[in-house]
């Protein structure tokens, strides 16, 4: 039986440790790179206080205000940021709140009136980042979420809302009936 040459046996260890060395650098390359996408969505900081005012309909009782907060402390724009509110256990849809494009440290407070405080209301945060990848931010917990309730909850506010503005803007009845007259007369 033939015994390995000290050579060939260093020059495979050496090989070895290249591919084990590259492999490693591939691995914190990839991470740092990871890293870098989420460190703007990490600096977005979002969170919910309430507010208690005079009731204007009735001066002995208190109107209760959800106050949503949204602070960029990024050095880059935020893009489209949008939040989104329901509560869980309601048959409602929810509601979306547009808001304009957050420079950098900037901050946005949306106020949402609540009905009862003691039902959870849920609120996320959406928004672009620099590079055009959308986060969704959960104001109760403050943490970037990912999940498909959340994103099957937004779409139904989104289509709600344009089946509403659909309603909105389509003419009454008699309208139509008069431009179908003179449609057939010309």
């Amino acid at each position: 039986m033939a015994t390995p040459e000290a050579g060939n046996l260093a020059d495979w260890v050496g090989a070895v440790g290249i591919t084990a060395a590259l492999l490693l650098g591939l691995h914190l390359l990839r991470r740092d790179r990871e890293a870098d996408v989420a460190a703007q969505a990490d600096q977005v900081s979002v969170w919910r206080s309430w507010q208690l005012r005079p009731s204007q309909h009735d001066p002995h009782t208190a109107d209760v205000f959800a106050q949503l907060h949204i602070a960029n402390h990024s050095l880059g724009l935020i893009i489209l940021p949008r939040v989104y509110t329901w509560i869980p256990s309601d048959g409602e849809v929810g509601q979306e709140f547009a808001l304009e494009d957050l420079p950098p440290d900037s901050a946005e407070v949306i106020e949402v009136p609540v009905v009862d405080p003691r039902v959870k209301l849920c609120s996320v945060l959406s928004f672009k980042d620099r590079r055009g990848k959308t986060w969704f931010k959960d104001m109760y917990t403050q943490k970037v979420i990912h999940g498909r309730k959340v994103r099957r909850r937004i779409v139904a506010i989104k289509r709600a809302k344009l089946k509403w503005l659909a309603q909105q803007y389509r003419p009454p009845a008699a309208m139509l009936a008069d431009a179908a007259d003179q449609a057939m007369s010309s």
